[in-house]
């Protein structure tokens, strides 16, 4: 079996593996291994469990040639009693070994689910913008579960079961060397029947995970975008398309593995039913030659099945470790994925006194493409409310995301309090900022339990205090049960505005040095917008703040206003200042307040 791994290892092209499925088990079993007690009492149970199956045909066949042939009641009462003392050990030592088999695997899922999380967490921002949501979830599910039930019951299983057929094999020769050669003459054809059904196997069921994982990803996609999607009668009927020929591509992927799983085990059976015929052929013929005993002929049955039943087990067994094999790498390597942005060896712990931000020939792309700042500078002042504002594309959130540290740019530095962010530990940074995003993130709990989010240990009070800060006590008493009320999932029982507010009364709880609003009023009614001037006003005081506006009127909040397009800064200065030049900023002005105006004025009243 080596060298067919070894092959597999060598193929390169799509739907076969990129790494040694040797090296994969090997990295499964050293995860099982951190277990070892509970593998030594498995190992101890099966063993023993593995003796008392292959001496039980042996008094079998004393049963028969002492006892039945020779007509002695005592022979066979003894006998008897010896089979079923051994049956009970076996059952006793096999609920052992089965409840051992079931914690190792219960414990491996919660490991390898504990990891990827864990993982997930240290991945960086860039990362998750561009893997579907659906594809992570898979490895979360369906690929850690196929891990898990083959690398540890179906592992273990296919030890014992290889143990099993030495033993058989050891026992065979001991009783009769003839037999044990007539049984062992077809073996050849099972080695070309597995190598001929194994090199079909792997590429089938990598294409099964990696077409799950595409399943799971227009799932996620089209749930969680399904009020769009109603919304647009073509654009539901093209996902149902595109859902359509995911599925039918899943459902021939599956059907290719199952074919290669349906063809292995009547093709063995088929073999072994060929073996038991000839054995009972030749061993008649030696029975009537007396060169053999009916026991001896009963036994070797036992022992052909006890040779045979494993070997299909392990046959079938291998075409399901190839599914396993396929999880296992799709596993490992987003265990094994890099985040672009990573915390440098010697970073340091450093408390933002200032908040001074500064962007020094700052150049950043995604990707290949085009750059999105070409030795970009800028300058924001310690306690500066600076707003951002420039058309679609400009790299409004591309700063936001820049200072935050969740890119890292190709060119130049951005420091805060004349440290370059590189230098300072990501956890140390971040815990200091605050991002308020367009999107309101919300869990399923509270509203009470939503806020504190952003500062586990704040009291009832503390985040009383920040709702009155922010004026929020009329948004609040609007809600069934006030702060206690459940959140649904996503947030789908709040209006955007709300759950906006509740975003921003988290990330104000936690006091933060510097404050980013990506467009964080752009969703909020007008009237829930009022409510927010003063109080952000009088809680970002001191505090440097980066405001990401469409919406123009958040910009009244700025000590000053800059304008991007095309990655630069075209325009710069207060508000009133900007609309005095005319320029860009202006003309976006006229044609968002003015807009807004006409509009007003046509609503009859």
């Amino acid at each position: 079996m080596g060298w067919i791994i070894g092959r597999y290892a060598r193929e390169g092209a799509e739907g076969k593996p990129k790494g040694s499925p040797l090296k994969i088990i090997m990295r499964l079993l050293k995860l099982v291994w951190r277990y070892k007690a509970r593998v030594l009492i498995f190992v101890a149970a099966a063993s023993l469990v593995l003796i008392l199956n292959v001496i039980s045909p042996y008094f079998g066949k004393r049963i028969v040639d002492e006892g039945i042939m020779a007509r002695n009641i005592t022979a066979i009462t003894y006998y008897a009693l010896i089979i079923a003392v051994i049956a009970l050990c076996s059952w006793i030592l096999g609920v052992v070994r089965s409840y051992s088999v079931a914690w190792l695997t219960q414990r491996l899922l919660y490991d390898l689910r504990s990891s990827l999380f864990a993982h997930s967490i240290e991945l960086d921002y860039a990362f998750f913008s561009s893997m579907p949501a659906g594809q992570i979830i898979s490895r979360f599910t369906s690929d850690v579960e196929a891990v898990g039930q083959t690398a540890t019951t179906g592992f273990i299983d296919a030890v014992f079961n290889a143990l099993t057929i030495i033993g058989a094999l050891i026992a065979m020769l001991t009783l009769n060397i003839e037999l044990t050669l007539i049984t062992l003459s077809l073996i050849p054809l099972i080695i070309v029947s597995v190598i001929f059904l194994a090199r079909r196997s792997y590429r089938a069921y990598r294409e099964v995970r990696a077409k799950v994982g595409e399943l799971t990803s227009n799932i996620e996609q089209t749930v969680s975008g399904i009020r769009v999607s109603q919304s647009f009668s073509e654009r539901d009927r093209e996902n149902l398309r595109r859902f359509e020929r995911v599925s039918y591509e899943t459902m021939r992927a599956n059907l290719k593995a199952t074919l290669v799983m349906a063809l292995t085990r009547p093709v063995l059976s088929l073999i072994r039913a060929a073996t038991v015929a000839l054995l009972i052929f030749w061993g008649g013929y030696m029975i009537i030659n007396g060169r053999a005993t009916v026991g001896t002929l009963i036994a070797f049955y036992s022992y052909v099945e006890m040779f045979f039943n494993p070997l299909i087990t392990l046959t079938v067994y291998y075409n399901m470790l190839q599914s396993a094999l396929a999880a296992a790498e799709r596993v490992f390597e987003y265990l094994e994925t890099k985040p672009t942005v990573r915390e440098a060896d010697n970073a340091i712990d450093f408390e933002i006194t200032k908040g001074e931000i500064i962007m020094e020939n700052v150049s950043f792309r995604y990707g290949d493409e085009t750059n999105v700042f070409e030795k970009f500078n800028l300058k924001i002042n310690p306690g500066e409310i600076l707003a951002v504002v420039g058309p679609t594309g400009a790299g409004k959130t591309t700063l936001a995301n820049l200072i935050l540290r969740l890119y890292d740019p190709q060119e130049g530095r951005i420091l805060i309090d004349g440290v370059d962010i590189r230098t300072i530990k990501m956890k140390s940074l971040r815990s200091q900022m605050a991002l308020v995003p367009q999107e309101p993130i919300l869990f399923k709990d509270t509203v009470l339990e939503n806020i504190r989010y952003g500062k586990p240990d704040a009291t009832d009070e503390e985040i009383v205090n920040v709702i009155k800060d922010l004026g929020l006590e009329p948004i609040i008493e609007t809600l069934p049960n006030g702060l206690n009320t459940v959140v649904s999932e996503g947030g789908g029982n709040l209006s955007v505005g709300q759950r906006q507010l509740i975003n921003i009364a988290r990330t104000l709880l936690r006091k933060p040095k510097i404050v980013i609003l990506d467009e964080a009023t752009s969703s909020v009614d007008p009237y829930t917008e009022s409510l927010l001037q003063e109080a952000l006003k009088r809680l970002l005081e001191g505090r440097t703040c980066i405001i990401i506006a469409h919406r123009l009127s958040t910009t009244f909040l700025a000590d000053r206003v800059i304008v991007l397009e095309g990655g630069r800064i075209v325009e710069e200065g207060t508000h009133e200042e900007l609309l005095r030049k005319g320029g860009i900023y202006a003309k976006l002005y006229e044609i968002q307040i003015g807009g807004q105006r006409k509009m007003e004025i046509q609503v009859p009243s």
